[in-house]
């Protein structure tokens, strides 16, 4: 039995949520046979879920600058999503500096910047943060009080992980490459003590917000290939990573691996590190081999096959594109679809034929 795609505007609806503030659409209110959060755990486990998540409408996101309403003179936890400046510059609390570029959409380093330059000199010159002078615990409450959704998944992304954390530090991936071919014995004690804090961090915001999913990026190269072999990840990166995805998971928690780049000579490890979803660069990786391959031992978060953003797309012809890639990627669960649209209408029809199409698969019908 076809289910039936409510229409624009139609019938009950909820709000749509998105990390960047500026989503102003509805969502058709759809009757769910389990709760969102029974649902998005079953898929990110593939483990007999009934629909494919949708983001906007079953998650609800918080990055580094919603976590502190109130920072230290000329700091930040992260760049601020809703900026209006076409540019503006900050520190982070190790003390690197970046640039926020609005056209970009996100920080890049600011040029020049290097918190430290040996390598063998990190433990002496490198801070990691407590955040005890920012507001976490007033930030959190007035969170949970005044806009936390019990019934969405909660998701937080942390940012970077070891390697690029000691590229942000070194000044660049170039320098953090260097440091890891000359000086391995301390590129590794560096990670491991990254690691150790990461998983302080995580516990911190656990304590702080009924977190369900956190998010880690941790690019491990470029569109032309890896930054570095098999087995140098395998020495230095893979146990520190392990560590802190094992703690997630050990809190009961979902872990999201974010790590762009031509990276296909890592899939058997990133199954060896059981993140529950990966999100790749699909212009540079082959996700839908990748699901055939891999995808009883990984999720993908990954865009609709074909769908161009900014694009104005017809009902049918969006329609089309969505079951295909529910064709491709929802069998077993472990499907989060990043789907990014031009307009409220758009943003409903895709909802609608996401979820009828995957109740759809799941069911049988």
């Amino acid at each position: 039995m076809r289910l039936e795609r409510p229409a624009f505007g139609t019938g009950k609806t909820r709000p749509a949520l998105s990390a960047f503030g500026n989503l102003k659409a509805e969502l058709p209110a759809f009757e769910f046979p389990i709760s969102i959060k029974e649902n998005f755990y079953r898929a990110a486990r593939r483990d007999r879920p009934c629909w494919v998540p949708f983001p906007a409408a079953d998650m609800q996101d918080l990055h580094m600058c919603h976590l502190a309403n109130h920072c230290p003179a000329g700091l930040q936890l992260g760049p601020d999503l809703g900026a209006t400046a076409a540019r503006y510059t900050y520190k982070d609390a190790f003390g690197n500096s970046w640039t926020w570029d609005r056209n970009a959409g996100g920080a890049c380093m600011t040029p020049g910047t290097r918190v430290f330059d040996d390598i063998l000199k990190w433990e002496e010159q490198v801070h990691f943060p407590d955040y005890h002078e920012f507001d976490l615990a007033e930030t959190a409450a007035d969170f949970l009080r005044n806009r936390y959704d019990p019934e969405r998944v909660l998701h937080i992304d942390i940012y970077h992980g070891p390697f690029q954390a000691l590229s942000d530090l070194l000044g660049g991936f170039a320098e953090a490459l260097e440091a890891m071919f000359v000086e391995p014995e301390a590129s590794r004690a560096f990670f491991d003590r990254f690691a150790d804090w990461m998983i302080w961090w995580i516990d911190t915001l656990s304590a702080l917000y009924p977190v369900d999913m956190f998010t880690v990026h941790d690019d491990w190269g470029t569109e032309k290939d890896a930054f570095f072999s098999p087995a140098m990840m395998e020495s230095l990166l893979f146990e520190p990573t392990k560590r802190i995805i094992d703690h997630v998971h050990g809190l009961g928690k979902l872990y999201e691996f974010h790590n762009c780049g031509r990276v296909e000579k890592f899939m058997d490890a990133f199954c060896a590190l059981g993140p529950d979803f990966m999100q790749l660069q699909r212009r540079v990786n082959d996700t839908p081999k990748y699901k055939q391959l891999y995808g009883d031992r990984l999720g993908f978060n990954t865009g609709i096959e074909g769908l161009e953003p900014g694009k104005p797309y017809g009902k049918d012809e969006l329609a089309a594109l969505i079951d295909r890639s529910v064709e491709i990627f929802a069998p077993g669960g472990g499907f989060l679809p990043a789907i990014r649209t031009g307009s409220p209408e758009m943003l409903w029809d895709a909802y609608a034929e996401l979820y009828c199409a995957s109740r759809e698969l799941y069911t049988g019908n």
